[in-house]
């Protein structure tokens, strides 16, 4: 017996197609200072229009804090912007490493959770706070090595694009 044609999990994203539109957020500790941080996020979110719209809210750092203090402050400043319907992904270095694929296929499971809305959480220089760690839906890794949290933004964006073009079918990933 064929499966109905509305069956979205196995039906590519209808690029461009208002019904489909995604909203994911992206909370952050710090804003983007350097312009070409800017201009690479800024690319990213006019590429993600025709699928997601993406909310970016930015937390101000702690820096007059150190440590555990300025970890548990930042955490506390990105608690204060996560609503309780949040699906909560948190970046973090012990997270799971996705493939491309693998990361796409989960990322359209938490899109098309109706409980819930997408949103990743990006810790300050210092990471995110355990207990932030500890109520996240999810961990997830960009990878082994460490970097400024402007890149990893810029890095989640461009993933999330990715992620978007290889769940629509769409040429960009090979």
């Amino acid at each position: 017996m064929a499966e109905p044609a509305d069956n979205r999990r196995d039906t590519p994203l209808d690029w461009g197609k208002s019904k489909n539109m995604y909203k994911i957020k992206i909370v952050s500790v710090g804003k983007m200072k350097k312009g070409y941080w800017c201009e690479a996020v800024a690319h990213y979110e006019k590429m993600l229009r025709a699928t997601a719209r993406i909310e970016a809210i930015h937390v101000k750092d702690c820096s007059h804090l150190q440590g555990w203090e300025r970890k548990t402050q930042e955490a506390a400043l990105l608690g204060q912007k996560i609503a309780a319907r949040d699906r909560v992904l948190a970046l973090h270095e012990k997270g799971v490493l996705y493939s491309s694929h693998e990361f796409a296929s989960m990322l359209r499971g938490v899109l098309e959770n109706p409980t819930g809305q997408c949103c990743f959480v990006i810790g300050g220089a210092l990471g995110l706070g355990q207990d932030l760690l500890e109520s996240a839906h999810g961990l997830v890794s960009l990878g082994p090595m460490t970097m400024p949290h402007e890149l990893a933004q810029v890095v989640l964006y461009e993933q999330i694009f990715r992620a978007m073009t290889i769940i629509g079918n769409r040429a960009y990933h090979y």
